[in-house]
């Protein structure tokens, strides 16, 4: 089987706990697309966040693409051309906003460069004990990261706007994440997987990170747009990650790979179990199944 396009997760798969590509990983992909492979950047994040991590992987002269908020938009880096498939009306997101106010949990409608972020009395609490305790400055936001209670996505959304109440989302959105402590969000996903499947997509991308989009949105959904324009089959394909937002790419692709750190549900769908995101699982993948 000859490998054409390799698609990878960001979060817990190509990126480390610190953010970053390590340098083994780096090379050979930089070495896949000498070789003719085309490389995908398939992630929840929108194109600001990732177009660094492409440049770094130097996807801008290979002709990379990236399939941003999990199959809302396909962005051509060499071509700088984007796809717009699937926002979520305001109405939606409003919608939800108030549906998940019944949880004690933080409500986030992630934008293209920004964001509405709605934290509850006892979180917002919480997040100042957090901020304290861990020295951070005054100005650091109160938005929730995918794995800790806080993160600083200022670098790609810029815009953030918090809210108190559903009528403050007056526009369009990508998407809608939920976020707590993992043991919380546990119960709160099962619930909302049985309610709102009906009418969205609903899956947990980390064990504290809740994210609904609009039906038939998906990673896979973005791997088969990519499929009809690149003439690439799935066969041809390789798909690496470790969240349920990466279950259909994984299941399309010839190989499907789940990271060592992915969740049981990932790994139980995958063809194989690469090692964790910290200990360069992605080139161990490459290396085990390309001849690079």
């Amino acid at each position: 089987m000859t490998i054409q396009l390799i698609a990878m997760d960001m979060d817990g798969t190509l990126l480390n706990k610190e953010n970053r590509i390590l340098d083994k990983t780096k090379e050979i992909l930089i070495q896949a697309q000498q070789k003719g492979v085309t490389l995908v950047l398939a992630s929840g994040r929108s194109y600001s966040r990732l177009l660094p991590y492409a440049k770094e992987l130097m996807m801008d002269r290979y002709g990379g693409f990236l399939i941003e908020v999990n199959g809302v938009a396909i962005y051509d880096i060499k071509n700088q051309k984007r796809y717009v498939y699937g926002k979520m009306p305001k109405e939606n997101a409003q919608e939800l906003f108030t549906y998940f106010n019944q949880w004690n949990v933080e409500i986030m409608g992630q934008m293209d460069r920004g964001m509405y972020d709605y934290n509850p009395k006892p979180i917002l609490l919480e997040k100042k004990e957090y901020r304290k305790k861990h020295k951070l400055p005054d100005d650091y936001p109160w938005t929730g990261a995918t794995f800790s209670l806080l993160g600083d996505a200022r670098d790609g959304y810029p815009d953030i706007r918090y809210i108190t109440k559903k009528e403050e989302i007056t526009e369009d959105i990508n998407k809608i994440i939920v976020t707590y402590w993992p043991e919380y969000m546990k119960e709160v996903a099962r619930i909302a997987k049985k309610e709102l499947s009906n009418k969205y997509w609903v899956g947990l991308t980390s064990d504290k990170w809740l994210e609904i989009l609009m039906p038939n949105i998906t990673k896979g959904y973005g791997l088969t747009k990519l499929s009809q324009i690149l003439n690439i089959p799935y066969k041809n394909m390789m798909a690496i990650g470790d969240g349920e937002n990466d279950l259909e790419m994984i299941r399309l692709a010839g190989i499907g790979i789940a990271m060592d750190n992915a969740l049981s549900i990932v790994k139980e769908n995958a063809d194989d179990v690469t090692l964790s995101n910290n200990e360069n699982g992605v080139y161990e993948a490459i290396k085990k199944y390309m001849s690079i």
